[in-house]
């Protein structure tokens, strides 16, 4: 009789709704997974074939980032007296307000005590000439094609309501960030700001990689307490940060989406004892047990939430997949190719099952106590 019953309750009209919910929203979390592993696996490839950089800066201890950090301009003669430094360079870094001929813009200014000796440890391309005098300037190549400044143009800068005017004598190109920056002396800047006592940060560079953490601990034993001393162009713990943030991120909208999966097992569950009663009471009067009546609606719902896990993974991998080659098709030169481990596949399911079995328990209990105090004695 159970058996009968068993195979009574999935046909009614709401397990094929309950599937296909359940199904929908698997799909969307695996396509998700999918798409998160095809981006670790390309920046763990992009980490293995960038080289760490060799070039470290100085800032202040208490700053969060470069255009908050004020050093002393003096430590520039320590750092280039060190036998071991092959490059140094004091740098400030301020916002400034940019006037041109097509408007104002919000910009960065970079001031460099040697622009020339920034530019060439860059191996920047230079339309033009390097500033080297108080009224030029060089511009970012894509600073220059969002504000439309040409070589040898006059523009007006604004730091802290002082202004000057100054003339476009190149236009370099780093692929870095200073392509997006006004470059110039830093005695320019500091005659506009009358402040010379701090910098932003100093950057420098070892002669001899192999020895850099000796040079190092030998540089900051000399530094004041203030300061620190910072390697940049570390894209390995770059590409490890982001992986882990996104990782996170996608870990707490899982939550939610097994959330939604329990309210929909409630449901589930609510609605086939409603639509069931009489085959359940039936089971009632013929000395079904009361944990054998919980069993059965459980296991009607884990059922259901298999098969929609089982068809949700399915659409939700085979989909992406089909999404990825349909982009490469149209837009050509793409790296898209979403994939799904075994393991994810299987914690998937794993949670899937708990989260229903969690939403179906409660209806179930509530309904053998109400069927039993409606049992006639």
């Amino acid at each position: 009789m159970q058996s009968l019953t068993f195979k009574m309750l999935f046909r009614k009209k709401g397990t094929a709704s309950a599937i296909i919910a359940i199904a929908l929203l698997i799909a969307l979390l695996a396509s998700i997974n999918s798409l998160l592993n095809n981006i670790n696996a390309e920046t763990t490839v992009l980490s293995a074939l960038s080289s760490t950089g060799q070039t470290y800066i100085i800032t202040s201890t208490n700053s969060t980032s470069l255009s908050d950090s004020h050093i002393d301009a003096n430590l520039i003669n320590q750092i280039r007296n060190n036998s071991n430094v092959n490059y140094a360079t004091s740098q400030q870094l301020t916002q400034a307000t940019l006037t041109t001929k097509s408007g104002n813009y919000t910009i960065n200014i970079l001031a460099v005590d040697n622009v020339q000796a920034y530019l060439n440890n860059r191996r920047a391309s230079i339309n033009g000439s390097i500033s080297q005098k108080p009224s030029e300037t060089d511009v970012g190549i894509i600073l220059s094609q969002l504000a439309s400044i040409n070589k040898n143009d006059s523009v007006q800068i604004t730091v802290n309501n002082q202004r000057a005017q100054l003339k476009v004598v190149g236009i370099t190109q780093t692929t870095q960030q200073s392509d997006t920056q006004l470059i110039m002396p830093l005695a320019t800047l500091q005659n506009l700001t009358q402040q010379n006592s701090t910098v932003s940060f100093i950057e420098f560079s070892l002669k001899n990689p192999d020895t850099n953490n000796k040079s190092i601990k030998n540089i900051t034993q000399i530094l004041p307490n203030d300061v620190k001393v910072t390697k940049i162009q570390q894209i390995t713990q770059f590409a490890q940060s982001i992986n882990n943030q996104t990782t996170n991120f996608i870990n707490v909208w899982s939550i939610a989406i097994y959330a939604v999966v329990i309210a929909a097992s409630y449901v589930m569950a609510t609605r086939l004892v409603n639509e069931a009663k009489y085959e359940l009471y039936t089971l009632r009067t013929l000395g079904t047990k009361k944990k054998a009546t919980i069993s059965l609606i459980i296991t009607h719902a884990l059922i259901i939430a298999f098969i929609g896990t089982i068809i949700g993974l399915a659409v939700g991998i085979v989909g992406t997949q089909v999404a990825a080659t349909g982009v490469r098709w149209v837009w050509g030169n793409t790296q898209l190719a979403p994939f799904l481990q075994p393991e994810q596949a299987m914690q998937i399911l794993l949670l899937a099952l708990a989260a229903s079995l969690l939403g179906s328990v409660y209806p179930a209990v509530k309904t053998t106590q109400i069927m039993a105090k409606e049992q006639p004695a």
